[in-house]
């Protein structure tokens, strides 16, 4: 019975990757519209200083990659190859002919092999270009990649100096492909892992001033120098267009140094928090592979106000799940805020708890506080920081806490949230997705780690546009900076006013699967967010009133991707006619 379970299993993974496939082949031929742009009319027109270096690359790779830069449509660029002292002697004697005809190419050759951080900052000190780009030797552009660029740079205040596109894996089968769809910048995403890769353009200026290059990095060279360009510049810019195919077959580097690779990603992360004053304890792996979770020193001891929200449980059990909540957490002062009515007061004050957790009633019709009452509780008590519970979630983790404070304490972070995940540990809540299904949807599509990919954007530290309510922390600094919550809301969706507000203001959002939660029973705490709810409606208009076509735009959540049926799937043929039937349906209402 087991074979045929995991036979089963295997036969159901190779469908899912098979749909996923066909829906992205479906979506890149039919539906994906490149930007159309017009060369002449740009009034900014920067020399890019495209870097390659090269070492013992197969000929047909190399001209592929050379034609591809030949063939753009724009044209003041530089292509500099830095041979890497290549014992093949064929790509040297290629590469200097096309240096002899084209007058935009210049090749140079190391005495010694240096390894490709050396080789690229060799090709750097050639480099004349106002901004650089970085291109592996046997990869290729799209046509209109250095011309996409450039029209992202054609505005002078804050003009971009970190510049990263989407890209396509091709596979070493004839024919077969896949897309990377990413998010805007997401800071604890690429601390988690690097999901920028390409295509990289950087303002020259901007790597003078972070120092250049890093030797000391092979393998994992663009994970730190992006880590790195973080901590120097804010002005960073994605591209939501396929302009960079990275060819994916034996001889890729990244597929023969696994540990090296990972031994450097882990001192780029330690070196990155350093710089911020953080301490890291130690970097674990993560679910996937090349991916990480940092474990950093608390700065200090924290006390919490657990805010209990909803009123589906007897008082037994959730006086039993509060203890297990906070009985395992040391050097935590708890208070813990329930609303009660007049019946359940007695009992409740009866309840003993620690000395390190006092209990605060608030008597109110039921359980489920509004943000008037909400606002007057955290007014009330002390706590540095908030978290908002509902107590249909259990506890699945017990070092919960630390991993929410360990982000939740971290400079310009302003909420953190823990995943949700059903007796199966497949995922039902990870974020909230701003215009999923023409309002807001939740995202997990129940994938478990061993049946997610990394592509799928699930089970790794991100940054995201919004949280539920449901499992939420949030510092008093910050609560106190948005000033509170917006009583123009009842008790529904003031999660999502809250979390624009915190964007409003500067900060980033995280989820993080470190710290997980279990929805044991069938009840549903998202339900607000369900298109066939009609409950909230009140609460739901105050919403659109007062963000409107913000709420239709999710910066976390590429264009690219499916905003009507499963998340992460590219969009398919009929997505705006079934868009715009979710919006109107919901606005209907």
């Amino acid at each position: 019975m087991q074979k045929f379970n995991f036979f089963v299993s295997r036969v159901a993974l190779f469908f899912q990757k098979l749909r996923y496939l066909f829906r992205q082949y479906q979506y890149f031929f039919f539906v994906y519209a490149k930007k159309k742009i017009d060369v002449d009319l740009f009034s900014y027109r920067p020399l890019i200083s495209i870097l390659v270096p090269v070492y013992n690359t197969q000929l047909k790779h190399l001209k592929a990659m050379f034609q591809s830069v030949e063939d753009q449509s724009y044209e003041n660029w530089e292509l500099i190859l830095l041979d890497d002292a290549s014992p093949d002697e064929k790509p040297g004697i290629y590469l200097k002919e096309e240096a002899k005809r084209n007058s935009k190419v210049r090749y140079y050759r190391s005495e010694k092999n240096g390894g490709i951080s050396i080789a690229t900052r060799q090709a750097l000190n050639y480099a004349s270009g106002e901004y650089v780009a970085f291109l592996d030797h046997d990869d290729r552009l799209s046509k209109d990649a250095l011309c996409t660029i450039v029209d992202a740079l054609q505005t002078e205040k804050n003009r971009p100096e970190f510049l990263y596109s989407d890209e396509i894996f091709q596979s070493k089968t004839f024919g077969v492909f896949s897309v990377s769809a990413k998010p805007d910048f997401s800071p604890e995403k690429l601390i988690s892992h690097n999901y920028i890769c390409h295509f990289v353009v950087v303002a020259k200026s901007l790597i003078d001033k972070m120092g250049g290059i890093r030797e000391g990095y092979d393998g994992s060279q663009d994970h730190e120098f992006a880590l790195r360009a973080s901590r120097h510049t804010n002005r960073i810019r994605r591209l939501p267009f396929f302009l960079y195919i990275w060819r994916l077959h034996g001889e890729s580097f990244s597929r023969k140094k696994a540990e090296v690779c990972e031994r450097s990603s882990q001192k780029a992360i330690s070196e990155y928090y350093a710089e911020k004053n953080e301490i890291v304890e130690r970097i674990d792996s993560g679910h996937y592979p090349f991916t990480y979770h940092a474990l950093r020193k608390l700065k200090t001891n924290h006390s919490v106000l657990i805010v209990v929200l909803g009123a589906e449980l007897e008082l037994d059990i959730l006086y039993s799940k509060i203890i297990k909540l906070t009985q395992k957490t040391s050097n935590v002062n708890f208070e813990i805020a329930i609303g009660v009515n007049e019946t359940e007061e007695s009992q409740v004050s009866n309840w003993k708890f620690p000395e390190n957790t006092k209990i605060h009633l608030h008597t109110s019709a039921n359980r489920n506080l509004n943000t008037k009452e909400i606002n007057r509780i955290v007014s009330d008590t002390e706590g540095d920081f908030i978290f908002f519970w509902n107590p249909i979630l259990s506890l699945q983790k017990e070092d919960w806490l630390y991993e929410l404070l360990q982000h939740g304490e971290s400079e310009g972070i302003g909420a953190v949230s823990p995943v949700v995940t059903n007796s199966k540990r497949e995922l039902l809540y990870s974020s909230l997705i701003l215009g999923k299904k023409g309002f807001i949807g939740v995202s997990g599509n129940g994938l478990s780690p061993m049946k997610s990919k990394i592509w799928s954007g699930e089970w790794i530290e991100k940054n995201v546009s919004a949280l539920s309510k449901n499992v939420l922390l949030i510092s008093r600094i910050h609560w106190k900076t948005i000033q509170g919550l917006d009583e123009a809301f009842s008790d529904s969706y003031w999660d999502v006013d809250l979390s624009i507000r915190l964007r409003e203001n500067g900060l980033r959002l995280v989820s993080n699967p470190f710290s997980e939660f279990l929805l044991e029973s069938k009840r549903d705490c998202f339900r607000e967010f369900h298109p066939g709810n009609s409950n909230t409606i009140v609460d739901r208009n105050v919403l659109f009133e007062k963000w409107g076509d913000r709420l239709e735009t999710d910066s976390f959540y590429s264009p690219h991707l499916d905003l009507v049926g499963a998340d992460r799937l590219p969009k398919g043929l009929f997505h705006g006619f079934f868009d715009w039937f979710w919006k109107r349906s919901w606005k209907s209402k």
